[in-house]
């Protein structure tokens, strides 16, 4: 016991130092009036443009009608007070402008757009919502977060009404040569109307690390493409997501992508609930209801396995691809648990109430 409290003075004298720095090198801001002992601003884009640049803003509950873009590390999060929670980025009384472009050329208006950082921005419990955006027809993305290679964390955010054109994505990362690595993590994507999470990068390597988790994806707009899109130089891990009436697909990859989709939920894919493109990106261990077809692949995956597919007209379609290691899933309620098997494949899984189990057809 001594020894102990002769170290006490020491160790408090370590802390009140660590903590002093710490003080000393975080800049805080607030949006709104809820954190007076900060310095406040009425507008997000005043408070990021502030000098000395700010490392944290706080952004009081809300609705701010703003056109964001973040090119320095920061943590911008939403607070609560008082009986809210809820601090909403909407567009601007004049709607969105097309403020960015992808590296396939395609034009976005993107509500926050995160443009190649200088280091990590983190973005918590903030609401984006497409709502008013006034992009007209034509192929501009409607976009609620942009992350252009740039580094972070999306950590309980939601984005709603991305759409009106037929390109609205609710949250978008794109890589690029610093290789970013980005986590879009126990968030809420709904009410887009092309994609709800889209990841790709323009390179035949993965130049984007990206970690999709715990995150809730849904849209009730007709003739969506996707929940969770994964393109081509990403290297993912998709896991533990819920995805319901995602449109046509719940989640796909393409090909160049690699990585793995784990112990993840999808219902009600119109197509499909998982589409596989790509040979290096595993699907192992979801669980996949009422969709068109449980899984369809186009590529020798690296893993089809422990998956449990119900109530589905197709459990697992082939078509008509060679893939030794599709096994030990469960398929059940189905018309057809496996379609378009080629004749050379063995595969082993476990079926129940199942009409046929096997269908080839392929030369």
């Amino acid at each position: 016991m001594r020894r102990v409290s002769a170290l006490g003075p020491l160790s408090i004298l370590v802390l009140a130092f660590w903590a002093s720095t710490l003080s000393a090198s975080t800049i805080a801001y607030a949006v709104g009036t809820c954190r007076p002992g900060l310095r406040s601003f009425r507008t997000i884009s005043a408070a990021l443009a502030a000098v000395p640049t700010a490392n944290v803003v706080e952004v009081c509950p809300g609705t701010y009608r703003d056109q964001l873009q973040i090119t320095h590390p920061i943590t911008l999060e939403g607070v609560s007070n008082g009986t809210s929670a809820r601090a909403i980025i909407a567009p601007p009384v004049a709607g969105l402008a097309p403020n960015a472009m992808d590296d396939f050329g395609e034009a976005l208006a993107a509500q926050l757009w995160v443009n190649n950082a200088s280091g990590p921005v983190n973005i918590n419990n903030l609401t984006l919502d497409g709502s008013g955006n006034k992009v007209s027809q034509g192929r501009t993305f409607v976009v609620g977060i942009f992350y252009q290679n740039s580094s972070g964390t999306m950590n309980r955010v939601a984005t709603r009404n991305q759409s009106g054109n037929g390109f609205g994505v609710g949250i978008w990362a794109e890589g690029g040569s610093s290789n970013p690595s980005a986590t879009i993590e126990n968030s809420s994507v709904h009410d887009y109307d092309d994609s709800g999470i889209q990841v790709e990068t323009n390179s035949l390597t993965p130049e984007l690390t990206a970690v999709i988790k715990g995150t809730d994806v849904t849209t009730s707009k007709p003739n969506s493409s996707t929940g969770i899109d994964i393109g081509g130089g990403t290297a993912v891990i998709v896991t533990d997501n819920l995805v319901v009436n995602p449109g046509f697909d719940g989640i796909s990859t393409v090909p160049l992508s690699t990585g793995s989709i784990s112990a993840n939920t999808v219902a009600n894919g119109l197509f499909a609930g998982i589409v596989a493109e790509s040979d290096g990106v595993s699907v192992t261990s979801n669980k996949i209801f009422a969709s068109a077809r449980g899984i369809i692949f186009f590529a020798s995956v690296p893993a089809i396995q422990s998956n449990t597919i119900t109530n589905s007209k197709i459990g697992i379609d082939f078509a008509c691809n060679a893939d030794p290691n599709v096994h030990s899933n469960i398929i059940m309620d189905a018309g057809t648990a496996l379609n378009l098997v080629p004749s050379a494949i063995t595969t082993s899984n476990t079926y129940f109430n199942v009409g046929t189990i096997r269908t080839g057809g392929c030369s």
